[in-house]
């Protein structure tokens, strides 16, 4: 067997692995690809061996792969501190902007959540608008009468 048949069959197998966990939202690892390049390493043609440069290639890939997704983790959890950042501003304030229908709604921002990762902007009428949906901020009409 090649090697490039053993990898592409251990893609397959991880590929399958991971559509069949599709509902649990599994996503490939380092750990996926290193489990492929053992897989590879066990199936190879004995007389035509793997060579070592190409395994370093491969685990220098894998390494490259977690130092993205590492990145890629940090940058979106920053991102997201900043967005609670700004968001959190906006308490004390009275924003207009649209529900989840589409209807016009205002109202002074009490508190701020995040909701099924979106920020949720919680109205003193007791209602939640997105932060998204948000058109316009004035500063609250009961501290300007205050």
């Amino acid at each position: 067997m090649s090697i490039t048949n053993t990898i592409n069959s251990a893609a397959t197998s991880v590929a399958n692995a991971t559509s069949t966990t599709a509902s649990t939202k599994k996503k490939l690892e380092a750990t996926d690809f290193i489990q492929m390049m053992l897989t590879q390493l066990q199936n190879q043609d004995p007389t035509e061996p793997t060579k070592s440069s190409d395994l370093l290639a491969q685990m220098s890939q894998i390494g490259s792969l977690q130092s993205s997704t590492d990145m890629q983790t940090s940058l979106k959890t920053m991102t997201m501190q900043n967005s609670i950042s700004n968001a959190a501003a906006l308490i004390g304030k009275n924003v207009t902007g649209k529900d989840t229908d589409g209807s016009d709604m205002d109202g002074i921002v009490t508190s701020v959540k995040v909701v099924d990762g979106d920020l949720s902007l919680s109205l003193d009428s007791g209602k939640s608008m997105s932060m998204a949906n948000v058109l316009s901020v004035a500063p609250s009409t009961a501290k300007a009468a205050a």
